[in-house]
């Protein structure tokens, strides 16, 4: 009886480890980079600056953080900070399409896939969508640069 007690405590062990360091590359950068917003008609390159993450609007694929400014597009992320592995909380949420702010965070679901949850006040009234990383295949295709 011991000894299957030691090997599940063994087994437990190794999966929240394997966890952790899955969850840990989630954590600081793993969101940084494109994203393709739910219904496919948008693009957000999310980024890192002083320890908080920010997502800038882009018109194109290949557009960096400065030229998306440049022409205009809005700034959809901000000042998200880490809560815990694999979300980020106390930032703010831009919806261009009423032009509203919105209280957030951000949490990622697999490396593929990043739920964004924005409400208004209280934090059990608002809603989520489902934003997918756009494939480096594809970013490299149409010419994907840094900021």
């Amino acid at each position: 009886m011991k000894p299957l007690l030691t090997a599940s405590c063994i087994l437990i062990g190794l999966f929240l480890g394997s966890t952790g360091i899955a969850f840990a590359s989630t954590r600081s950068g793993g969101i940084v980079g494109l994203w393709q917003t739910a219904g496919g008609n948008g693009y957000i390159r999310i980024y890192e600056k002083n320890g908080a993450l920010f997502g800038q609007s882009v018109g194109h694929l290949q557009d960096t953080v400065q030229q998306a400014r440049a022409k205009g597009q809005p700034q959809i992320l901000a000042n998200f900070v880490p809560k815990r592995p694999g979300e980020w909380s106390q930032g703010r949420i831009y919806d261009p399409n009423n032009n509203t702010y919105f209280h957030g965070t951000l949490t990622a679901l697999d490396p593929h896939e990043l739920k964004v949850y924005g409400y208004i006040g209280f934090s059990w009234l608002g809603g989520n969508t489902i934003w997918t990383r756009v494939p480096s295949k594809l970013k490299h295709q149409h010419g994907d640069s840094h900021l």
